[in-house]
């Protein structure tokens, strides 16, 4: 990797919660176990009062360990400010520049998956703070999504996120220059739970970014 190349850095995308009470604990392990640079937190729909309890406790968990907190889910716009999140995560081209409009400069904005190349570049235009390749389950394959990291990287100044189905996957991630490599189910359900998991993923971007012999 050449030594001006960007650091590829670790996101964390937490299951869609409801009750939180019995999350709490994996999420906290997790955060603490390595460099997370943000947590995007997907809310279950619920009364505000309700979410936003969850939120502000998630948040101030992320924010803790010097991870930003970013909010996902329907309706999650109107609890951003009062959660104390650093900003929000939306899932189409149009959210994305209501959201821009709404909030930036002062909270992150992130958008994806985008499956067309041109919905990346309109997001990146409008001012996203970074493009998301790659879902969990469904959609694309994790091979296509590497394919469009690597078109996006050289090319374009708004940071990439590349969805990591797989805690290996991170490895090829960090070798196309991302930015940044999303982790969700494959820290939750892995067999060691989530803290090995994230323990594991930090030990296999160290070994990605060291110099070659």
């Amino acid at each position: 990797m050449p030594d001006d190349a960007p650091v590829t850095r670790l996101m964390l995308m937490t299951p869609e919660l409801g009750d939180i009470d019995a999350f709490e604990a994996s999420f906290e392990g997790a955060l603490a176990a390595g460099e997370i640079a943000a947590v995007v937190i997907r809310l279950a729909p619920a009364d505000d009062r309700t979410r936003l309890a969850r939120a502000k406790a998630l948040v101030e968990a992320a924010q803790a360990e010097g991870a930003a907190a970013l909010l996902a889910g329907e309706g999650v716009e109107d609890i951003v400010g009062k959660s104390g999140a650093d900003g929000l995560h939306v899932t189409s081209l149009a959210a994305a520049r209501e959201a821009i409009e709404r909030f930036r400069p002062e909270k992150i904005v992130g958008c994806g998956p985008l499956a067309s190349r041109d919905d990346a570049m309109y997001a990146g235009e409008a001012g996203v703070d970074y493009v998301l390749f790659g879902e969990e389950v469904g959609g694309r394959a994790f091979d296509a999504t590497l394919e469009r990291v690597a078109w996006w990287v050289p090319i374009f100044e708004t940071p990439c996120v590349g969805f990591a189905q797989e805690l290996g996957q991170i490895t090829a991630l960090a070798g196309e220059d991302a930015e940044f490599a999303l982790l969700g189910e494959a820290v939750w359900r892995h067999a060691g739970g989530p803290a090995v998991a994230i323990a594991e993923a930090g030990s296999m971007l160290a070994l990605a970014k060291a110099p070659n012999p």
